[in-house]
């Protein structure tokens, strides 16, 4: 797609009838004027374009529409393509034309557009597990339609910015936007039943992992009312399950595993895989809170089982709530087998459960009193990442690791790691407030 000038655009009519330089002049004007016009160096009048968009059998408002219109019109494409590209897992595709697009739309100096492709473009790097560049690209989204007061976009932006940060661990920074997000639909009266419920649905998640578990309850039983209205079974049934995980955290098992028996019906009745398979790995950490281990294990290898027939990415994650459980037990050889079975399950491209494997090997060296290995494992992990560049993680493991030196005695060391973490994380412009 091109942008085309006044005289490219009536030499491209031309040519598409094909029909000469002679056959358009007429008897009206010459072929030298016809040929002056086309190569810009001529502007035509109102009645000379009424007579040639006769003539080429067009509109006027074709000849008459500017640049940055034609530009306006090929970013909407372009960011329409991104999107379906997005949804159908073609990334190659979605990164070739969000470049196209924002090419244009900085050229033209078309602000809303490239707000619209850089809201892709977060969404591509959060699918690719490139949350701080997906952070960066939803931030720049949002302020562009801040500016141009598109309520539905500025909703929508801080939505996405609670769910990037919520990926990447930054809890009450998730909640915040979330909370940004249902201000401004209160205080625009702006009505969109379904931006309000996954709103809800995420005040909800964030309020169950921080373990306000009647903030939890109430955010999700107000999802639960608006989706069983909109009939949406797939959020409806994952809003009852943050509804039975945070009745698990009050130990309230009875009305835990009701609801979870309830979002695993309507996943059976759309036939989602995954779904069950989230539900079953779900139903497992209920069954180990309420200490009932036997039906935690059995619960977990059944999604084990679902997520090996789909190869679901995210196996490794209920590899590790059966790692959790080991933990639990205090089985830690066990534990530690399972996190060898992770690693030998995850491939080359998988990094953030490389890094997490990394971490329950601390834990269980840590269980087992043994320091030397403990200590061994996070600077092992620290080179691993330092490798990858990942600075959040970088700073995490840091801290962890002059933690660790505080409880065996080594100040000096102690100190110097929490200050390197401590100095990534005000490099990235993260306030520690959790």
């Amino acid at each position: 797609m091109e942008i085309l000038t006044l005289g490219e655009k009536i030499k491209a009519k031309r040519k598409e009838m094909n029909m000469t330089l002679k056959e358009l002049a007429g008897d009206r004007i010459t072929p030298g004027q016809i040929s002056l016009v086309e190569s810009g160096k001529s502007n035509p009048s109102i009645d000379l374009l009424e007579y040639m968009a006769e003539k080429l059998n067009t509109d006027i408002e074709y000849f008459m529409e500017s640049e940055e219109k034609q530009a306006a019109k090929i970013c909407e494409f372009y960011s329409n393509i991104a999107e379906s590209a997005i949804n159908s897992g073609n990334k190659l595709r979605a990164q070739e034309v969000i470049d196209k697009g924002i090419h244009y739309a900085q050229k033209y100096n078309l602000s809303y557009f490239k707000g619209k492709l850089e809201m892709a473009l977060a969404n591509l790097k959060f699918i690719n597990e490139e949350y701080e560049e997906a952070q960066q690209y939803c931030l720049s989204a949002n302020s562009v339609f801040l500016k141009t007061e598109n309520i539905e976009e500025i909703v929508k932006s801080f939505i996405l910015l609670g769910i990037i940060t919520l990926k990447m661990g930054y809890i009450p920074t998730s909640l915040n936007y979330f909370m940004q997000a249902d201000n401004i639909l209160n205080e625009s009266n702006y009505m969109n039943e379904m931006l309000k419920a996954r709103i809800y649905f995420y005040i909800a998640s964030c309020h169950s992992k921080m373990n306000n578990v009647s903030q939890a309850i109430d955010f999700a039983m107000l999802a639960r009312d608006k989706l069983n209205v909109l009939g949406n079974k797939k959020e409806y049934a994952e809003t009852l399950m943050i509804l039975s995980i945070a009745y698990s955290q009050e130990k309230k098992i009875k009305e835990a595993l009701k609801y979870a028996k309830e979002a695993s019906k309507i996943f059976n009745e759309i036939n989602d895989v995954r779904e069950m398979a989230d539900i079953e790995t779900n139903l497992g950490v209920i069954f180990a809170k309420g200490n009932n281990m036997d039906e935690s294990f059995l619960h977990l290898n059944k999604a084990i089982k679902l997520k090996q027939d789909i190869k679901d990415e995210t196996l490794a994650d209920t590899m590790l709530k059966i790692c959790d459980n080991y933990i639990q037990i205090c089985d830690y050889e066990k534990a530690k087998e399972i996190v060898d079975e992770v690693l030998n399950v995850i491939d080359d491209e998988q990094h953030m459960y490389r890094i997490k494997c990394y971490e329950y090997l601390y834990k269980i060296n840590q269980k087992m009193n043994n320091a030397p290995k403990a200590e061994e494992t996070l600077l092992t992990a620290i080179r691993y990442i330092e490798t990858l560049g990942y600075k959040k993680q970088l700073a995490d493991f840091s801290i962890l690791l002059g933690k660790f030196y505080i409880e065996i005695g080594e100040k000096e060391l102690a100190l110097n790691y929490i200050n390197r973490g401590l100095e990534i994380f005000k490099e990235m412009g993260i306030i520690l407030n959790e």
